[in-house]
């Protein structure tokens, strides 16, 4: 009689476990970011010459330190150029919520509010002030984003600017500069 109590006890105990071990993640990848957050404390004992290598980004040159904007890595400068050209609409800021799914749509000139319910799609858009994807399965790639909000699941999402404030409620989301 015991041990069938302690079944339906020990079932619920691991389904609540699991549940409360499930949840969402996010990426925001930003490779011009400082390393100040995982370089060696300075107790550490420094490296001997022999070991050390020189850490470089393959946009950094001399000069680059002082740029406002950072350009978009070339695998992406690339692929954004290719999507610009295989643009199936091309207009300036709409007024309402780009709809089209499975559509290549480039938006150009600044937009104060871009609204993306788009599933499989790609948008390239200039700088804008609020971004907001609610679809899914979606590739954006913008200038500078002052706050972009995702809803949406397996959506991309990279700009050139500054880091915008980010809000992402999805699951399965990339995000960041490129």
């Amino acid at each position: 009689m015991r041990a069938a109590r302690r079944h339906p006890v020990t079932i619920t105990s691991l389904v609540i476990s699991a549940l409360m071990l499930t949840g969402c993640t996010v990426s925001i990848i930003d490779p011009t970011a400082d390393d100040r957050a995982s370089s060696p404390s300075q107790d550490a004992a420094p490296t001997p010459p022999h070991e050390a290598t020189p850490r470089t980004t393959p946009s950094e040159e001399p000069g680059d330190a002082d740029a406002e904007s950072p350009e978009l890595s070339a695998p992406n400068a690339a692929e954004r150029e290719r999507l610009i050209a295989a643009a199936t609409t091309t207009m300036t800021c709409p007024r309402g919520p780009l709809d089209e799914d499975g559509a290549i749509i480039r938006v150009e000139g600044p937009c104060a509010e871009l609204v993306i319910d788009i599933d499989a799609g790609v948008v390239i858009a200039d700088d804008v002030e609020e971004l907001l994807l609610r679809g899914s399965g979606s590739v954006v790639y913008a200038g500078a984003i002052g706050t972009a909000t995702v809803s949406g699941s397996a959506n991309q999402v990279y700009w050139s600017g500054a880091t915008p404030i980010l809000e992402d409620s999805g699951s399965a989301n990339s995000l960041g500069r490129g």
